[in-house]
């Protein structure tokens, strides 16, 4: 790692911040852009020094739409002032966010040549391209168009392409980056991650980095594995970002609870054809038409005190094409009959959707006091409702996330998840419900995440309760990741704190041999303690620290702090192994219990002194004597310390072994084989 001085203030950074200044909005953000380029080049290789003697990799670490392409912009844009002569930014290979990434790209670096898709099939006029260094090249991840960018730099190789100080930036690394054929562990490797392998390999001064706000994949390679991140520069939300705190807080109002059952109407071959046939008020689910009420009410207000703008509401409930399909044609019934019924204005049909109305206005009104009059929220909604727009949005639609009407409707799957960014996105209706769910697919359906203060006050998340819980559940473990990667920025020891039915991530792109899982209601303790005299210190630090605790006693109540440290103090002998145990894991995966959520801060000492073990134990063998693991509390994790006797040439020692209280949870890590 470089601990070179960086340029911040040179003409592409300058000119960076000046493109970027209506997206930043605060000179705080344009700070924080800066502070975080800064550390990625301090990380990043010397693009003067030559090949590096390891592989320079590093993570950018954000939350779900949270700025980080602005982060991508500026430490790209200070690349190019510092000697990096050559940037490579891997994208989405969905049109209109290729599209929009390499807009933003050529708008903010503006005194460099940006080449595009089919800028680099003419070999000729690619090679005069990037004749002028510093120069960018936006890439999508296709593996044919990777292999013809490589090509185009092959053929450019005259002109000096592969000594070129390189910066690859890789946005949503954890999506089609890894290798999915790692799980078979047959050398084979998936098209696009063979390509980046060979694209990185090209370049022998470059530095790789991976962009996303859900790394689980990523550090769940091995520890040596060119894909797990060596650095970690995470970024924070400015002011105004809405996350999982806000919608995932005990009690938050932003939720609104459906039925389960509802959402599996809202697939088509659920549906009898005479639901088909019914008017749109019988048909459509009493969740989702509760979500399309309160997201008219909410829009027509807020456009009522901000006549410009329009507002989305978000259906995502299926992966499949005719599902959505069916799900707009309920959505545009309803639509249709709600306008009719309107119309009339003096029927009893009328007058009960008044009322429906009115209950979604006064829930918005308990976040919201400064709501317009309701009488002129509804003729608003009168007004706009024949024109709303419904759109369906899958992998064949090519258009933009638009905001074309006051109501802008999107009904979904996959599209509408990873890398979108809706603006003015007030309702959300979520129902996608696998078995078994992977935690990073999972959060990046969080769309409503984002800059979206200025509507929180309209702003409503429904989906079912068990899905409410998995997005809690996902928000702890990334609050306890991001919190572990504070103290370990250099890629250490990071393990995933999970809760069933979670599962981290896809199987397909980890190698099943080197992952470790510590399991609720187990013991774990190292094979073997290292006993040289280069670990007295340790154990009269242990004494020290242990002394009040009585060699017999039951297991005594301690913050998990204290735990944390007494482990720092443990140091089991890598000649034996350390498979299963990692203190900093097991350091981590406290710390992760350690929430209100979970065991707080229960945690729990047993102390035994006058010990004779000499020979080592296999991890998860427990090192109690018969009886002794009945002193483990159920309500928090549970550390037995057994101090070890001089023996020949073995020092005295401290022998750890640790107790995970029984529960729907597992922490997850990976270790060299």
């Amino acid at each position: 790692m470089s601990t070179r001085s960086i340029t911040y203030g040179g003409q592409h950074t300058n000119e960076a911040l000046a493109a970027l200044r209506p997206d930043l909005n605060s000179a705080r953000a344009e700070t924080q852009a800066v502070a975080k380029g800064t550390e990625i080049l301090t990380a990043a290789v010397d693009p003067h020094g030559g090949p590096p003697s390891d592989p320079s990799d590093g993570l950018l670490y954000g939350l779900i739409q949270s700025g980080k392409t602005s982060v991508i912009i500026v430490a790209s844009a200070m690349a190019a002032d510092n000697g990096f002569e050559c940037l490579i930014i891997l994208t989405s290979d969905i049109n209109p966010l290729y599209g929009q990434t390499l807009d933003r790209i050529r708008r903010a670096l503006r005194g460099l040549t940006v080449v595009g898709k089919g800028g680099w099939t003419d070999p000729t006029s690619f090679a005069r391209q990037i004749r002028s260094v510093p120069f960018a090249v936006v890439c999508s991840k296709n593996g044919s168009t990777l292999r013809g960018l490589l090509e185009a730099f092959k053929r450019a190789g005259i002109h000096g392409a592969k000594g070129l100080p390189t910066l690859i930036v890789d946005d949503e690394a954890d999506q089609a980056s890894l290798n999915t054929y790692a799980s078979k562990d047959d050398g084979r490797y998936s098209a696009i991650n063979d390509a980046i392998n060979e694209l990185r390999a090209f370049f022998p001064v470059n530095t790789y980095l991976q962009v996303t706000a859900t790394p689980q994949a990523l550090f769940l390679q091995r520890p040596d594995h060119p894909y797990r991140p060596s650095f970690t520069v995470m970024t924070t939300p400015g002011e105004g970002y809405v996350g999982g705190d806000r919608f995932f807080a005990p009690d938050s109002p932003l939720l609104a609870s459906v039925e389960l059952d509802e959402v599996d109407q809202l697939r088509s071959n659920y549906q009898p054809a005479s639901a088909r046939s019914a008017s749109a008020e019988a048909g459509i689910p009493e969740g989702l038409r509760r979500a399309l009420l309160t997201f008219l009410v909410g829009a027509a207000a807020q456009n009522q005190r901000h006549p410009a703008e329009s507002f989305a509401f978000l259906c995502h409930v299926s992966h499949a094409k005719i599902d959505h399909k069916h799900v707009v044609d309920l959505i545009d019934r309803f639509k249709s009959e709600t306008a009719a019924v309107l119309r009339d204005g003096q029927s009893t049909k009328a007058q009960r959707l008044v009322k429906q109305l009115r209950v979604a206005y006064d829930d918005l009104l308990r976040t919201d006091p400064g709501l317009p009059p309701f009488d002129a929220v509804l003729a608003r909604v009168k007004f706009l409702l024949p024109g709303a727009n419904i759109k369906l949005i899958d992998s064949s639609t090519k258009e933009a996330i638009n905001l074309d009407h006051v109501f802008s409707i999107f009904v979904g799957g996959n599209k509408l998840g990873r890398g979108v960014t809706i603006p003015n996105l007030i309702v959300s209706y979520y129902g996608r419900n696998p078995k078994k769910p992977n935690s990073d697919t999972v959060l990046q359906h969080a769309r409503m995440y984002g800059y979206r203060e200025m509507n929180l006050g309209v702003t409503r998340l429904f989906l079912p309760d068990n899905l409410a819980e998995h997005f809690r559940t996902i928000h702890q473990m990334e609050s306890a990741l991001r919190d572990h990667l504070t103290q370990y920025p250099n890629g250490d020891a990071v393990g995933l704190f999970l809760q069933s039915p979670l599962q981290a991530t896809r199987s397909n792109v980890l190698e099943p041999s080197n992952i470790g899982v510590y399991v609720a209601g187990k013991f774990y303790n190292p094979a073997y303690p290292v006993r040289t005299p280069d670990v007295r210190q340790e154990t009269e630090a242990l004494d020290r620290l242990l002394q009040s605790f009585p060699a017999d006693g039951d297991a005594r109540g301690v913050p998990p702090a204290f735990l944390i440290e007494l482990l720092g103090h443990c140091k089991p002998d890598p000649k034996y192994g350390t498979g299963a145990w990692n203190t900093q894991i097991i350091q981590a995966a406290v710390k992760a219990l350690a929430t209100p959520d979970l065991f707080g801060e229960r945690a729990y000492i047993v102390v035994r002194r006058g010990r004779r073990l000499k020979t080592p134990r296999r991890e998860t063998q427990g090192i109690h004597d018969s009886g002794e693991e009945a002193l483990a509390r159920p309500d928090g994790p549970t550390l037995f310390l057994f101090r070890q006797e001089a023996a020949g040439d073995q020092v005295e020692v401290w022998w750890p072994q640790i107790w995970f209280p029984a529960g729907a949870y597992w922490f997850s890590f990976s270790f060299e084989r």
